[in-house]
């Protein structure tokens, strides 16, 4: 049903993109972008949405945030206008999410001026209250759309407009996203007689991600591209790198189109900003500094916060696999309710907990019992990896049978291989572990130090961590939740020896 809602939303929208006959349009504080962390990557924040502020960036974001997150923004704007943002999101199921969006912006002690001169001040404000929903499509696609209301008053003449926005958002990889959001759809703004167009724009953002697990550093890098009625393309540009998950440093730049009061074009403006945030447990504290040329220079300071339930852990056993006799045979570790914990001086410490049946019988050894080849080539045993949600460490039992793997990397030294950590779908945001990608990453760098520690060669393996996004069973039941949490192991290289 919510499907259904969204697309017909979408074709009702488009279907209002008629840009008006003129250049002049009203309500252009909705043109200012939400969040101090948005503004110090310059304004390119389309392809990324994944914050409180998502309904302005792109409401096809709202899908991605798991739990619910906070956001309230202090803006000190040019010409001593000031402006107040606050956002809210709040998942609800696995795949929808909704979102609250409230923006105010005040203006006070204008000169009232006549042709006898000046006679007085009048105030001036803006106020936007906007609902969202997003909602993710298959496994890499997401809709999302924003609808508001516009209230605006100068003096004592008032105005009032309704509108709506449209996003799309692709993750084309792991770390690769591709935005589309069209804003300000709606109705006039009129406040005596004559009415003005809301400033329609389309927003396009490209944003790749980079993180590292074990250092706890993360790279973002953003483009966004803007086609506002009337004028040129803008183009933004910006990233921001995370140190150990507590301090982001954040640059941009902006190319814009400046523009008179008639909203004729005057030539291009570019400039840079820059910002820092802070992040302690679910709290996190941000900065931008946006300069505006000679006009002025504006400061923009944020707070969020963040909240993701703990996912369930289920205490289901599942059974170990037996060894069959056939070419290719599957050694099984699963998960069951004893624990233990394991750590390693190459890491930085304990990485996760796995939990498995206590085995009756030691398996039989690989080299001897079922490694075979075909053709000339090594056909690689099935081994089935499991874990407990949210963790990633092995116990004192489960080296018993990963011992068959360092078996059948010492019995053919020409093998390269690639170990692959995998996730459920349920959000993780932890201590140990901020997100599924650094969960399944943990999970492939078990297995990866077990086998340093038995004197496998490093340039013989490589790690990669898919998060959620490989799932080999269906993750709406918990014994297919329990079946993507694992690690594979893949043959990429048979040296001829």
């Amino acid at each position: 049903m919510v499907n259904i809602l969204l697309i017909l939303t979408t074709l009702f929208m488009c279907n209002s993109l008629v840009f008006a006959g003129n250049n002049n349009t009203s309500a252009s504080f909705l043109k200012i972008g939400a969040g101090a962390r948005a503004a110090g990557m310059g304004d390119a924040f389309c392809g990324l949405a994944d914050d409180a502020y998502a309904p302005y960036w792109n409401p096809a974001g709202l899908a991605q945030i798991k739990g619910s997150q906070f956001g309230a923004t202090h803006l000190e704007w040019i010409t001593k206008i000031n402006q107040e943002q606050i956002g809210f999101v709040q998942q609800i199921g696995t795949k929808t999410a909704f979102g609250i969006s409230i923006s105010h912006l005040m203006a006070n002690d204008f000169e009232r001026t006549n042709q006898d001169g000046i006679f007085g001040t009048f105030d001036a404000a803006n106020t936007l209250f906007g609902l969202s929903l997003g909602r993710q499509i298959g496994n890499r696609f997401s809709l999302g759309m924003n609808v508001k209301c516009i209230n605006m008053y100068m003096d004592d003449a008032k105005a009032i407009a309704f509108g709506g926005d449209m996003g799309m958002l692709w993750q084309v990889s792991r770390g690769l996203r591709l935005g589309l959001n069209v804003q300000n759809m709606g109705t006039d703004v009129k406040f005596i007689e004559k009415g003005y167009p809301l400033p329609l724009n389309i927003k396009a953002g490209v944003s790749y991600s980079l993180g590292d697990s074990i250092s706890g550093s993360g790279l973002n890098l953003n483009i966004d591209a803007n086609k506002t009625h009337g004028l040129e393309t803008n183009v933004h540009a910006g990233g921001e790198y995370w140190l150990a998950h507590t301090i982001a440093l954040r640059a941009g730049i902006k190319n814009e189109i400046t523009s008179d009061t008639h909203g004729k074009s005057k030539g291009m403006a570019t400039g840079v900003t820059a910002g820092i945030g802070l992040r302690l447990g679910g709290i996190q504290l941000d900065y931008a500094y946006v300069p505006y040329g000679s006009l002025d220079v504006t400061h923009r300071v944020s707070l969020s916060m963040k909240q993701i339930p703990a996912a369930p852990l289920e205490p289901k056993v599942i059974p170990l696999a037996k060894v069959a006799s056939s070419t290719q045979t599957a050694i099984s570790l699963a998960t069951a309710s004893t624990t233990g914990t394991v750590s390693d001086a190459g890491t930085a410490g304990t990485v996760g907990t796995v939990s498995v049946p206590a085995a009756k019988e030691k398996p039989a050894p690989v080299a001897e019992a079922i490694v075979q080849t075909k053709d000339g080539k090594i056909i690689l045993p099935s081994f089935d990896i499991r874990f407990d949600t949210g963790r990633a460490l092995i116990n004192t039992e489960l080296y018993k049978q990963l011992e068959g793997i360092a078996e059948f990397m010492n019995r053919y030294p020409q093998i390269r291989i690639r170990i692959e950590g995998h996730t459920d779908n349920r959000a993780i945001d932890t201590q140990a572990f901020h997100s599924n990608q650094e969960l399944s990453e943990a999970r492939a760098k078990t297995v990866y130090w077990y086998l340093i520690q038995q004197e496998i060669l490093a340039e013989r393996m490589k790690t990669k961590g898919y998060a959620d996004t490989k799932p080999i069973a269906s993750n709406d039941t918990p014994e297919g939740q329990a079946k993507n949490r694992r690690v594979e192991i893949i043959i990429i290289e048979q040296d001829s020896k």
